[in-house]
């Protein structure tokens, strides 16, 4: 399989580099070209995208020290699915949630039963790239952003850990919209409205205001998010290294307030 993996590859650059040799006229600007191409084959990477084994790669770079990769995975059972979707409270996580719970209760912030309707419990942070919409499963878990919904609690996960939010208030605006007052140790004061701009998908913008303590005035943050119970019908985007961490994906810049307040 290997063996198969690489002659697919060294037959990719063939090809790209007989296409430059035949309408390159200068013979060292040649030899210049194909000692390129057989660098960056025998170095493992990829100048542009491609495919391999019927797997899109946006970046493949392989030597000694590491393998990354960004590519889009199309097997539904992926096990970076899994990650991106994991709400386990374990670890480390154990104490930012106790501490997060310490502090809604010693501003007798007690959770309680909310009924949220048909509001889909647990939701994941879409990105944007190449004009297409992607599930992210990211080089670092740090960056990444998910929701979880409780019967009595609403969970926000960061990079620091899931913090336990207190639902002071829900409403149901209409079948697409719904909105949140909500109260935790990071956001004392703060308003989520989710307005769906595709049902079927699965897909909806989270409007944030909230109070920043350090600037003292409200904020607005906006974050396109997929129920994570349809996120297999939407594609899933990897950025993998093994050995060491890598940068993030350069995504598209949304203006995602616009389409907010004028969904189709």
């Amino acid at each position: 399989m290997r063996k198969a993996t690489y002659l697919s590859g060294f037959t990719h650059f063939l090809i790209l580099g007989l296409s430059i040799f035949k309408c390159c006229a200068q013979p060292i600007i040649m030899l210049k070209i194909i000692l390129l191409f057989l660098f960056l084959f025998v170095h493992g990477i990829s100048p542009a995208q491609f495919k391999l084994n019927d797997t899109l790669f946006f970046l493949r770079d392989k030597n000694d020290e590491f393998y990354h990769r960004i590519f889009i995975d199309t097997n539904k059972r992926s096990e970076f699915y899994s990650y991106v979707s994991d709400f386990t409270i374990a670890n480390f996580d154990i104490d930012t949630y106790k501490r997060s719970l310490k502090y809604l209760y010693s501003k007798k912030l007690l959770p309680k039963k909310q009924s949220v309707g048909n509001l889909p419990r647990e939701w994941v942070l879409l990105e944007t790239y190449k004009n297409n919409i992607y599930v992210y499963s990211p080089a670092d878990f740090y960056f990444h952003y998910k929701v979880k919904l409780t019967d009595s609690l609403f969970i926000d996960w960061t990079g620091e850990g899931p913090e336990a939010t207190y639902i002071q208030k829900f409403n149901k605006l209409s079948s697409t919209t719904y909105k949140f007052i909500l109260k935790s140790q990071s956001s004392p004061h703060r308003e989520l409205t989710i307005k769906y701009i595709d049902k079927e998908k699965g897909i909806a913008i989270f409007q944030n205001k909230y109070y920043d303590p350090y600037l003292k005035k409200m904020l607005v943050q906006y974050q396109l998010m997929g129920e994570v119970r349809k996120m297999k019908n939407i594609p899933l985007l990897v950025n993998t290294c093994d050995n060491q961490k890598q940068d993030e994906i350069e995504f598209d810049k949304i203006d995602y307030a616009k389409i907010f307040m004028n969904p189709k």
